[in-house]
């Protein structure tokens, strides 16, 4: 499968489901309105499926795959709480400096890599940004910025051996959306278990009020 092609299916999927009101719940939680959201991932499939770039000579710049998700996790920001907003940003420096160690590690020795890097970096992000927060805004703001910069990082170490320097590239953008749906996914998940033994709790309770 061609590089970039993965994070386009799951725009598109998150579009689809949001549509259809699949994660009203997380919504309402971080206080978004579903049409904003749709604006918003709109842009993002549009961006990336046109793949628009700027260029910084000698550095490229993808929209879609580091200035929208930037301009996504500053959404995010303010809608963190204010006590801990710098306690977040460095949290997600953190993670993005360890997911830039991952990806220079399985570089330089692939042997390490037992499965697809599209699954392991993702995979540790976001189970970091479970261990770190409740709030599905904060887990957001943690993908959104350290993925990104993490890939930001990573490209300019690279830029003297390579020659070029192209931030946000198709790959990137594949591990940020992967990241993004495993948050979705587990936070899916999570919600439908909270309601299923919430109404098995509540049944016994009507029971007995009836007795």
């Amino acid at each position: 499968m061609n590089e970039g092609t993965i994070a386009i299916l799951i725009q598109w999927s998150l579009l689809c489901l949001v549509w259809m009101g699949s994660f009203d719940s997380q919504l309402r939680e971080m206080g978004m309105e579903r049409r904003r959201v749709l604006a918003v991932l709109c842009a993002f499939l549009i961006c990336s499926f046109v793949s628009w770039t700027l260029f910084f000579a000698p550095i490229q710049v993808s929209l879609s795959g580091t200035l929208l998700p930037f301009f996504a996790s500053a959404i995010f920001y303010a809608r963190l709480p204010k006590a801990g907003r710098r306690l977040y940003v460095l949290g997600a420096t953190g993670v993005a400096v360890m997911v830039f160690w991952l990806r220079w590690l399985f570089f330089s020795d692939p042997i390490l890599l037992i499965w697809d890097e599209r699954v392991i970096v993702p995979g540790i992000s976001v189970a970091i940004t479970l261990a770190t927060s409740r709030l599905m805004a904060v887990r957001l703001f943690l993908l959104m910025l350290a993925l990104p910069l993490a890939d930001a990082l990573y490209a300019l170490y690279f830029w003297r051996a390579s020659g070029a320097c192209s931030l946000g590239t198709d790959y990137a953008q594949d591990l940020l959306w992967s990241g993004i749906s495993l948050l979705g996914l587990i936070s899916m998940l999570w919600t439908a278990i909270r309601r299923l033994f919430g109404r098995r709790e509540a049944e016994p309770s009507h029971s007995d009020t009836g007795r």
